[in-house]
This record gives C-alpha cells, sequence and structure tokens, in this order.
C-alpha cells in the first residue's frame, strides 16, 4: 500500500469495525515506524470512530501514555516497539486481551533496524490475534518477515490494469507540516496557467483552499483549484497527497500535461509504483537550486553514481525531521558538506600515517588475529560476503584486515587484526546487515583448537608437543651419565 496518511483507512476502517466499545482492554495494537506515523494512526482512528464511546491513544511518549492508561483504559493504541517495550516494562500495559494488531510500515521497520524490537513485541501479543501487515513494496526483508508472523496471509495489494499507462512525475520532497509552504513555492516557481491540487483528506482539501485564496484564487472560475480530477490541457497537476492507487492517479493527473508530486522521503517507492514504469524525477525550486549551484561535476558523478546504485531506507527515515525547516535539496548540500569535511579529515590522517623519509604506508598491525561475535547468521540469509562487505565498508578497513569467517545459524564469527577490532566495533554495531540490526563484540570464549590444551603428566613444553619420557639432568660429581634416561628415584632414594 503506498504510504500516503489518507490511505490509512483502507486497512485501519474494517479493524476497527471489530472493536467492542463495552470492554475497556487493548483490543487493537498498532505498530508504526516511527511517533509521526503513530500519531497519525490514531489521528485516523479518532476520525473513523467518530460518535462510538471508543479509547484511542498514540503512544507518542511512554511516560504520558503510561499515565493515560491508568486513568482511563483505551481499546486501540498507536505506538513504536521500543514505546510498546516501556509500557510493558512499566506494567501499564497488558495484552493479554489483543484480537488485532497492524504493523505499519514494516518495510520501514527493517530499514531502521527496529526487527528484533518487533521480534520481542511479537513474542508478547497472543497467538490467536489476528496481524495485518501494511507495507509500500515486497522486499526479500519483508517476505521473511511475512513468513515468521503472517505465513500464508492472504495478500491484497493494488490491482494491476493492462490499461495503465506510464505517467511521468517530478516530485519535491518535504514534511507533512511543511506542504502547504512546498505548494506555495511551487506555484511561484511554474506560475501555471492552469492548475489543480490535488487532495483526498477533509483537513488538506481545507488548508489548501484556505492558501489558494490568500494568493488570489478565490472563485470557482480560478485558473487554480483544489479538486480530484483534472479537464484535458490542464498545464499542471500538484499531487498535495498521494493518490492511493494507479486508477485514482490516471483519473486525477492523466490529462495534465505535468505533474508535480509533494511527498514525504518514505513515499518515493510508492510514488514510482504508481508511474507505472514512467520516469520519476526531482523537481528543484529556483531558492534551492541556486544554493547548490556551486558543486564541481566530479562530486555530482560521483552523488549520480551512488543514486543509481543505492538503495536508502534509513538514511531517509533519519532525515526527514530535517524538511521541517529546510528543503530536500539543501539537505544534500550539508550532508555532501559533511562528507567533504570528513574526506579531507581522512586525507590528512593518510598524511600523518606516512613516513617522512620513504613516503611509505604504515605497515598492518601484527599479532593474531581477534575473533568478533557477529548476531547474524545463516537464519538472517547472511553469507561470508555479507559480512565481509559490511564490515569492510562501515568498518572503514579493507579486506587484508578480515580473517577467517565462520556463518553459523543465530551468528557469525570473523577474525579481523588487532589494530582495528575496536574502531570496527564501534563503526559496525547499529548498522542494518541481511535486514537485521547487526551488534558486534569480541568473542571471549574461543573454542580450544586442536593441540592447544597442554599434555597432562609431563612437562609444558612448546604448546602441540606429544608427551614423552621424562629425562633426568645428570648426576653432579661421580660418573655422571650425561643425559641418559633414568627411571624415576622411589620414595626413600638417595640421589
Amino acid at each position: 500500500m503506498p504510504h500516503d496518511w489518507a490511505s490509512i483507512a483502507q486497512f485501519l476502517g474494517p479493524m476497527l469495525g471489530r472493536v467492542d466499545d463495552q470492554s475497556r482492554d487493548v483490543q487493537l495494537l498498532l505498530v508504526s515506524s516511527d511517533v509521526e506515523l503513530a500519531a497519525a494512526l490514531a489521528a485516523s482512528a479518532v476520525k473513523l470512530t467518530e460518535g462510538r464511546n471508543m479509547g484511542i491513544i498514540a503512544a507518542t511518549s511512554a511516560r504520558r501514555a503510561a499515565r493515560l492508561i491508568r486513568i482511563r483504559p483505551a481499546q486501540v493504541i498507536a505506538a513504536t516497539p521500543d514505546a510498546v517495550a516501556e509500557l510493558l516494562k512499566a506494567a501499564a500495559l497488558k495484552l493479554e486481551a489483543v484480537r488485532m494488531v497492524a504493523i505499519a510500515w514494516v518495510d520501514e521497520l527493517i530499514a531502521q533496524g527496529a526487527t528484533t524490537a518487533l521480534e520481542n513485541l511479537m513474542t508478547e501479543i497472543p497467538k490467536d490475534a489476528s496481524r495485518t501487515v501494511v507495507t509500500a513494496e515486497v522486499s526479500p526483508a519483508v517476505e521473511e518477515l511475512l513468513e515468521r508472523y503472517a505465513r500464508r496471509a492472504r495478500r491484497v495489494v493494488a490491482p494491476t490494469n493492462s490499461a495503465d499507462q506510464p505517467l511521468p512525475i517530478e516530485f519535491v520532497t518535504t514534511s507533512a507540516e511543511s506542504r502547504l509552504g512546498t505548494l506555495r513555492r511551487t506555484l511561484d516557481a511554474i506560475d501555471p496557467a492552469s492548475a489543480v491540487v490535488f487532495v483526498r483528506d477533509r483537513d488538506s482539501d481545507v488548508r489548501v483552499r484556505d492558501l489558494l485564496q490568500s494568493l488570489g484564487y478565490s472563485n470557482d472560475d480560478a485558473p487554480i483549484r483544489a479538486g480530484l480530477t483534472a479537464a484535458p490541457g490542464t498545464e499542471l497537476v500538484v499531487l498535495f497527497d498521494v493518490p492511493a492507487s494507479r486508477e485514482e492517479l490516471r483519473e486525477a493527473a492523466g490529462a495534465a500535461k505535468r505533474v508535480i508530486a509533494l511527498i514525504q522521503p518514505r513515499q518515493l517507492t510508492s510514488l514510482r509504483s504508481l508511474a507505472a514504469g514512467g520516469s520519476v524525477k526531482p523537481f528543484t525550486l529556483a531558492d534551492s537550486g541556486a544554493r547548490a549551484r556551486d558543486r564541481d561535476a566530479r562530486v555530482r558523478a560521483e552523488l549520480r553514481e551512488l543514486l543509481e546504485q543505492g538503495h536508502f531506507g534509513r538514511e531517509l527515515i533519519a532525515l526527514e525531521p530535517l524538511l521541517e525547516d529546510y528543503d530536500g535539496i539543501e539537505i544534500a548540500a550539508a550532508a555532501l558538506q559533511l562528507a567533504e569535511r570528513e574526506r579531507a579529515t581522512m586525507v590528512v590522517a593518510t598524511s600523518a600515517v606516512m613516513s617522512p623519509a620513504t613516503s611509505a604506508p604504515r605497515e598492518k598491525s601484527v599479532g593474531p588475529m581477534v575473533r568478533l561475535f557477529v548476531n547474524v547468521g545463516t537464519r538472517d540469509n547472511a553469507r561470508a560476503g555479507d559480512l565481509v562487505g559490511a564490515i569492510t565498508n562501515q568498518g572503514g578497513i579493507t579486506s587484508d584486515d578480515v580473517g577467517k569467517v565462520e556463518v553459523r545459524e543465530s551468528h557469525s564469527i570473523v577474525e579481523v587484526s588487532p589494530g582495528v577490532v575496536d574502531g570496527v566495533i564501534e563503526r559496525v554495531t547499529g548498522t542494518t546487515i541481511r535486514g537485521r540490526r547487526a551488534i558486534l563484540r569480541r568473542d571471549e570464549q574461543r573454542a580450544p583448537r586442536d593441540g592447544d590444551r597442554a599434555p597432562r603428566g609431563g612437562d609444558r613444553g612448546e604448546r602441540g608437543a606429544a608427551p614423552g619420557p621424562r629425562r633426568y639432568p645428570p648426576k653432579t660429581g661421580g660418573g655422571g651419565r650425561g643425559g641418559r634416561e633414568r627411571t624415576p628415584p622411589r620414595r626413600g632414594d638417595r640421589e
């Protein structure tokens, strides 16, 4: 399902219809990827249950939610996995009566590396509770999670239609609260002769109409208006809300000459799916583009290559709060400055380890390899190449610093050079390997190898040496026998 606040009602409405208003126990748990989505889920639930006596709480703060639950229990709770864990730990929330659980959007949870927290939560959910999993895209990691928590579930997907034609769409990244300002800047930059602003939500419709009226488009025959469909020949359609299906997009913008979507970063995957193969390109606002025109061609080429090859999940969600105050291209420019600053620091550090006399790079640290425990194994579909790639890329080392890799069912053991072990643990811990949040630590309990144990009953010579007959030193004085073997003296005998 496309990641759009207005589309929440499609899966939430039927679930709310099954909630018993007479029971004050928690019956519906909405697991969200972040607090903003938890608030949106709760807000949609309030609208859908208007007129019903139903308690709904968005646990955007576990402490506040715990206090409210004790005062007045709620039938519907919307929270992140971490917030639910805090409520359970404080004994403010009990899940025995939960009849339904919805996880939205699970692809975001996977991108954030929150699968461990989700696993811990799902063990507390009653086994007979129904499960609804919402995702914007079906990736291998999502398939694995579905197999674990919703095996053989009935799948509801946007129907494909042979009549769907590729539709080119431009987009501007913004936050939910900043869309009005971005809409105004878009209209100022293009100044279309005719335009329709597509809105699906009642609140969005009111906000957009008020903005258009303040800009001078107040009459019914104004060239720019809010609506659901565009007449043939319309110069521009601005998607203030993201359509829920290709059919809705075709009705809204199929007759327009140009389409620009105002989206949050997390909605980009859904927008590409709605385009049905049409080009999806960013639209750069003039004032933002002027701030970034001083970038040289080499940096742009590097960024273009990364954009074409990369898949971004956690990074997009991490940057989204900045869209409250800045445009997406301004955030990208700031990130580029940080990258260039880090690159300059690395150049200085590399120069510092060069010998002044020979200009030779620093030699690789010597010593036995250090074994690292990694909480990723074959059950996560991890291979040795995945671990080596993550450790070298995220840890900032080369493959020469990586030794033997043992991939086991629940974890892996990776050997690294002693000089880089602390940096690898610090940099790689918290990153994602095969959809799982990685945790690295020193493997202190190393299994004994052949020859590691010293022989019993004999002198401790070199490790691994086989036990042999005991030799005694020659006698000092009298006819010594050199190094000749002797039997051990019996008790009471004199040497």
